[in-house]
């Protein structure tokens, strides 16, 4: 296991090369978010596979979820109604 001084040489090295590649400016947290996902622990590699495969097979099984739309509006009246 890394220890935190390694963690953070390892994400200061990620950001560089990020920043130096000039694709584009990044934030700090979108930088984070990004070395983050390229530096999972297995046990959380695994349970993003996990839930993957899970969509992979609802969708398979004829699931298409619901319209975002109509999620976030849902949310968007369960927030103004004081719900959690």
């Amino acid at each position: 296991m890394a220890t935190t001084a390694e963690e953070l040489e390892s994400f200061v090295e990620f950001a560089r090369a990020r920043l130096d590649t000039g694709e584009r400016e990044s934030s700090l947290e979108e930088l984070f978010e990004l070395w983050m996902h390229e530096h999972l622990s297995d046990p959380d590699y695994a349970e993003n596979l996990a839930a993957i495969r899970g969509a992979i097979q609802d969708y398979q099984a004829g699931d298409r979820g619901r319209p975002a739309g109509e999620l976030s509006r849902e949310l968007w009246e369960r927030l103004e109604d004081g719900e959690p």
